[in-house]
């Protein structure tokens, strides 16, 4: 008597299985055979071999030796240019865009680069008013008298967050920016348990910011985005409505919800 034909995967559960595949193999950036990346997703031979002559044939991966595959010269051409950088902007911009508007403030996206916060986005609401150009995408500013840096400061791993520190002197940009390190240690250990940072008139005098982390795929801090208004005096009666948003927000933009880390 024949055997039953065992059921072919249906043609969603292929292409996630083929997608995951080829993740794996651009992540790994072809230092694993094959074949290891497949038993790590319990991948029948059959199956992998079918999977990697789509992908293959598609242009998305290449071999680069005996049973070692690589991100394929057609799908690497036409990425040219792209960063992970510029992409976390581009996705993370209307999304921004519309916070900000909703709040009638104006949004960040930042990420951390030699000790400085770098603005990647900046989008304001048609209603706020001229701001000081310190922010300007593309911008670096200091990170311990800004929300953005705060909260990429507070989930540095502890001996870079330690070497920070000790790099100082902080200078005060106005009478409320903290400038003493153990303050500012004190402020960050705050600002990881309560996932969430201030910049209280601390770059300008008039300046109110809140600052929410974006988390990766493996529960690490990534960027972080921010809202920020210029009437200092005004908007700590409204933190709670406008950090529900921005954590919203960044649960969307995060791993988890309609996100893009991986």
């Amino acid at each position: 008597m024949k055997q039953a034909a065992k059921p072919r995967p249906s043609g969603n559960a292929s292409l996630e299985k083929g997608l995951d595949l080829f993740n794996r193999i651009a992540r790994d950036r072809g230092q694993t055979p094959l074949a290891a990346l497949a038993a790590e997703m319990g991948l029948p031979r059959s199956t992998l071999y079918r999977l990697t002559n789509a992908l293959e044939g598609a242009g998305m991966i290449a071999r680069l030796e005996r049973h070692h595959y690589e991100v394929g010269l057609p799908l690497a051409e036409a990425l040219r240019g792209m960063t992970p950088e510029s992409q976390l902007a581009r996705l993370s911009r209307p999304a921004l865009r519309r916070l900000a508007s909703t709040c009638g403030a104006t949004a960040h996206l930042g990420v951390m680069e030699n000790d400085m916060v770098t603005y990647l986005v900046k989008e304001s609401a048609g209603s706020v008013p001229a701001e000081p150009s310190f922010s300007r995408e593309n911008t670096q500013l200091e990170a311990y008298c800004s929300g953005i840096g705060k909260v990429l400061l507070a989930w540095l791993p502890e001996e870079e967050r330690a070497r920070y520190l000790a790099g100082g002197p902080f200078v005060a940009l106005t009478q409320r920016t903290i400038t003493d390190p153990v303050v500012l240690q004190e402020t960050l250990q705050t600002v990881k348990a309560e996932q969430f940072a201030r910049d209280d008139g601390e770059i300008a005098d008039d300046l109110y910011c809140l600052a929410v982390p974006l988390w990766t795929g493996d529960q690490r801090v990534a960027a972080a985005i921010s809202l920020s208004f210029a009437r200092r005096a005004e908007q700590r009666r409204e933190d709670e409505g406008h950090l529900a948003m921005l954590r919203a927000c960044a649960a969307r933009l995060s791993i988890g919800g309609d996100g893009f880390f991986s």
